[in-house]
């Protein structure tokens, strides 16, 4: 079932634009830290073809250290758009997206993220996919890319196409999508799906969408894909960075293993072996001349092999504190302690 409606307060109990006209869509956005860039993300949200009543936008402050509320505040006294934003204790991504569609109005959901600058016409090419497929079970998924204006290095290249970030370059051309590649930077639901299978909150970051898109794939919903639908991710990457990532969203993967045994194999990596540990310390020996020499196929294999590395490491950190939490309230194992998310039952027809 879905959490209990948080008792955090709103940043502004008027931050609402005066409307007695609920929206049909609504942008729901987490943030965490990302005070820099949500004032580009508004922007590009006033700049939709779509009429500007015929959505609004819901800000999920998970806690944020910097200046973010600060940040909103302003662009609430500011922005034209219908602007709701909210505060509470940091608990998550998955968390302040179940806290984002309980507080919207819209039948609706768009999840983008705090640094994802929306195309002109991405609301409405949502909405589209959503028009011609009605049932509650029709889910819509754009696509992110790097902006096309930024100037990138090897790094961030290989993070799109063959690295660990996203996999559109496995699904160019078609029109729908299997649970691996619904990413939640860029998706829409209908609310009433969402309320009857929220996000697993003991997922924090990283895999919540699989786990989540896992669940309704097999209730029967289909993930219709526009590659055209686009965000454009402002979010510069280096590898000491995802290395940092990995190994979080690691701790995440071992949450969704445990939930779906059957999905070991399937999505991220769980043990790495003696031999592949060997060759990733001699690719480590190897790599400051692998870059010299512009060997590119050599650097990025390292490359992932660190950060497979790193995502064992969150893994095994996670299996054990679940272990132990497991011995200390003497329940049978880790399986036992959990109740699969999302029970409750939807209205298909």
């Amino acid at each position: 079932m879905p959490p209990p409606r948080s008792t955090d307060a709103r940043i502004d109990p008027m931050s609402e634009q005066a409307t007695d006209r609920a929206p049909l869509l609504s942008v729901v956005i987490p943030t965490y830290g990302k005070a820099e860039t949500l004032p580009l993300v508004v922007r590009a949200l006033e700049r939709q073809i779509v009429p500007r009543d015929a959505f609004e936008v819901v800000v999920i402050d998970d806690g944020s250290p910097d200046g973010t509320a600060g940040t909103l505040a302003r662009l609430i006294a500011e922005s034209p758009l219908r602007l709701r934003c909210f505060r509470q204790q940091n608990r998550g991504v998955s968390s302040a997206r179940n806290r984002g569609v309980l507080e919207s109005r819209g039948t609706i959901i768009l999840f983008i993220q705090d640094d994802i600058v929306a195309a002109p016409d991405l609301l409405s090419r949502h909405l589209a996919l959503h028009a011609r497929h009605p049932e509650v079970t029709a889910a819509a998924a754009g696509r992110v890319v790097w902006p096309p204006d930024w100037s990138l290095d090897h790094f961030m290249r290989w993070l799109d196409r063959g690295g660990p970030q996203f996999k559109y370059h496995e699904v160019t051309g078609q029109s729908t999508l299997d649970y691996r590649h619904f990413y939640t930077c860029n998706v829409s639901l209908k609310r009433a799906a969402l309320i009857a299978h929220p996000f697993d909150e003991e997922i924090v970051y990283g895999f919540e969408d699989i786990d989540l898109a896992y669940r309704l794939e097999a209730e029967g919903f289909v993930f219709h894909f526009d590659e055209l639908a686009l965000g454009y991710h402002h979010h510069r990457r280096s590898f000491e960075d995802f290395k940092r990532r990995q190994f979080t969203a690691g701790q995440s993967l071992y949450v969704l293993i445990r939930n779906h045994p059957e999905l070991e194999g399937k999505t991220g990596i769980v043990r790495i072996s003696a031999m592949k540990r060997l060759r990733t310390r001699m690719r480590g020996i190897a790599f400051p001349l692998a870059q010299r020499l512009g060997a590119s196929r050599m650097v990025e294999k390292y490359w992932q092999a660190e950060l497979d590395t790193q995502m064992v490491r969150g893994y095994r950190l996670a299996m054990e504190r679940d272990r132990a939490r497991a011995h200390s309230e003497g329940t049978g194992g880790p399986q036992e302690m959990r109740r699969p998310p999302g029970a409750a039952s939807i209205d298909t027809r």
